[in-house]
């Protein structure tokens, strides 16, 4: 299966994901959901967070090797897709010590293993994928203990017949974006804090995908300092990319669009990415996916396979052996 192949499949995934945790005792576990995690196991509770914005405080996501001092009780999400991310193994194995109920979801690897020695809640999710493109299985799977922990339910099952239906929309409008960034060395891309995962998953698929450096900040936020680096002339070969705010907050769009003018006064490829979709849920899985085609694309137009990540596997091996 290709890359694009993955993300055409995203809608279908998130259906698949649900069937997954039908087994879960969700009655016999703490509300209070913490989540370990990195990378693209991690960015399924960022787009959990980000979905949830307006009616759940956010579940905290733990990408680190240490499990916050506040951290004294509820469930713990062990979310990693290979099974084997030393940082979620370890801090599993705190939050193992401090008694919190543990619940594993990868596709393999020790995660699976201690789930299955201790008779541990865990989700199996099918294997073979990079593990950035199982983002609506890990997703989803977050999103249904928040239904069953919170009883807070968003229209999934819609959102995946918007996403259908709207799949060549969102690969063209990804085509024109990526033959705007195609000759950039470097990429930043920006949304509202409330909308965060976006220009965090673009920029992590632009660096896997493109193998380009890219970083993601808040808008307004940059404002307050990025803007700054233009005044004395910034390379034109770092693109600037700008999602529209998901409710079209006025300020918010206006201040986008003076970045966005800056960068192109510099020279810079910049990019306003706009969000489809009737419900909030739509908007923020539309502007996903358009950033999951774009950096695949991307890659095409640099010549450049987009599923292998040679230098994380190369800090893995360098880990391993250290």
């Amino acid at each position: 299966m290709t890359m694009e192949e993955m993300a055409e499949s995203f809608p279908e995934w998130l259906l698949e994901a649900e069937e997954l945790t039908k087994h879960l005792p969700f009655e016999e576990m703490s509300r209070k959901l913490i989540v370990g995690a990195m990378g693209g196991s991690a960015i399924g509770a960022d787009f959990v967070n980000t979905a949830y914005y307006d009616v759940l405080p956010p579940i905290p996501v733990i990408r680190d090797y240490r499990l916050p001092f506040w951290i004294g009780d509820g469930t713990f999400i062990a979310s990693s897709y290979s099974g084997n991310t030393e940082e979620t193994l370890t801090l599993m194995s705190e939050a193992v010590k401090r008694k919190l109920q543990i619940v594993g979801v990868s596709s393999d690897g020790e995660v699976e293993k201690y789930c299955l020695e201790h008779n541990r809640p865990f989700v199996k999710l099918p294997a073979g994928l990079p593990p950035r493109m199982a983002l609506p299985y890990s997703a989803r799977v977050i999103s249904v203990f928040v239904e069953n922990l919170h009883g807070i339910k968003l229209p999934w099952k819609e959102a995946v017949a918007f996403l259908k239906k709207n799949m060549n929309v969102m690969k063209d409008e990804a085509q024109a974006i990526a033959e705007k960034l195609a000759n950039t060395d470097a990429v930043y891309v920006f949304s509202s804090q409330r909308d965060y995962v976006l220009s965090m998953r673009f920029a992590g698929e632009i660096s896997e995908n493109a193998k380009e450096v890219a970083g993601f900040l808040y808008m307004t936020e940059a404002n307050h300092n990025f803007l700054q680096g233009f005044q004395h002339g910034a390379s034109p070969k770092v693109g600037i990319v700008v999602y529209e705010d998901t409710e079209k907050y006025e300020r918010i769009e206006l201040q986008s669009s003076f970045l966005l003018r800056k960068a192109e006064e510099n020279g810079s490829p910049a990019v306003k990415i706009g969000l489809k979709g009737e419900t909030r849920l739509e908007r923020l899985l539309y502007g996903v996916l358009v950033g999951d085609f774009a950096s695949i694309y991307m890659a095409e137009k640099k010549g450049i396979d987009a599923m292998p990540v040679h230098i994380i596997t190369e800090l893995k091996t360098f880990l391993k052996n250290a």
